[in-house]
């Protein structure tokens, strides 16, 4: 990911080639927080995401919708198996695996040894975002009844009923949490009203996050009392079931929405208490420290009073001359 200039540019920058393909890669300029614009290359045929840094986490929520739609559309492409020998796509350097752990668990990436960028897969991707879950056994049969069936969230491909890993990128197959998708794309809440949030999540096994209903086993992916997708098994059907909060992101990003901007301030208003008695405190602090001092006592008389300040004194003016003597000693 790399600052997109603001100023506008009569020439497009050459794309960027892939270090696993050659491939040149997609562009993607997207917009970060507090105005900023980023640029995100996307391998399709590799289904790689690179990342100059790491500041995947300045995306908006919007912009975390948009690169997953790009992530849902690229799994059209046939897969790309990762070469032991993938480089940096900037200096053709080796990569390295690191290993990282965030809120969600464990995570990997492929590091430039030189520190110019990291690739990561699609569903590595998601798995930092804390939007992927294991499957479950439950899962696997609901998802084996449905007609869109169970597939890879890296590239697309379908999974076989025994499969334990995908047969084309050796993923581990997993669900995508929409309800949780929802959420990370709109922590602040401009979106809550609508349907696609439903209530808010219960921490209870076996219950729908949409309308708390308990879940008959074998039902962990659709409710059967609201009929909310609650995770789903493909990153396009993912997509599309928050696709309808694309315009309300943007909206709120380019102004608050009122609900949120009034949360906010009665927030800061009853933190204001708070902040006044810590301030009084301060105040009263300072002054019994300095209560029966004498403005007009001279420098000798404080010395007199704090014999600690002579002894730090005569220690830094020992520590000067030692240092000074061992430099003109050499």
């Amino acid at each position: 990911m790399r600052p997109v200039s603001p100023t506008p540019s009569t020439e497009a920058a050459p794309l960027l080639a892939c270090g696993n393909c050659a491939r040149p890669m997609r562009a993607l300029a997207l917009r970060g927080h507090y105005g900023q614009a980023v640029e995100i290359d996307l391998c399709a045929g590799c289904h790689l995401v690179w990342f100059d840094s790491v500041e995947s986490a300045r995306l908006t929520g919007a912009s975390t919708l948009e690169l997953i739609g790009a992530m849902a559309e690229a799994q059209r492409e046939p897969h790309q198996v990762l070469r032991e020998r993938a480089a940096c796509p900037r200096c053709s350097g080796a990569l390295k695996t690191v290993h990282n752990r965030s809120r969600w668990g464990a995570t990997l990436q492929l590091e430039c040894a030189r520190r110019h960028g990291a690739y990561q897969t699609f569903a590595q991707f998601l798995s930092e975002k804390g939007l992927v879950r294991p499957l479950s056994s439950a899962d696997r049969a609901a998802l084996a009844a449905r007609a869109n069936g169970l597939a890879c969230l890296n590239c697309g491909a379908a999974f076989g009923r025994d499969d334990e890993r995908c047969r084309y990128c050796d993923t581990t197959p997993g669900m995508v949490d929409v309800a949780r998708l929802a959420r990370a794309l709109d922590p602040d809440g401009a979106t809550e009203s609508h349907a696609v949030h439903g209530t808010a999540p219960r921490h209870a096994a076996l219950q729908c996050l949409a309308c708390g209903a308990p879940l008959p086993e074998g039902a962990s992916v659709q409710c059967r009392q609201c009929e909310a997708t609650l995770a789903v098994g493909q990153l396009g059907e993912a997509h599309a079931a928050v696709s309808v909060l694309g315009d309300a992101l943007r909206a709120h990003e380019l102004s608050p929405a009122p609900h949120v901007r009034e949360r906010k301030l009665t927030r800061l208003d009853g933190d204001l208490s708070r902040r006044r008695d810590f301030v009084r405190d301060m105040e009263a602090s300072t002054q019994a420290a300095y209560e029966g001092h004498d403005p007009d006592a001279g420098f000798f008389d404080d010395l007199r009073e704090r014999p600690w300040m002579v002894v730090a004194a005569a220690a830094l003016l020992l520590l000067v001359w030692a240092l000074f003597w061992r430099g003109g000693g050499e």
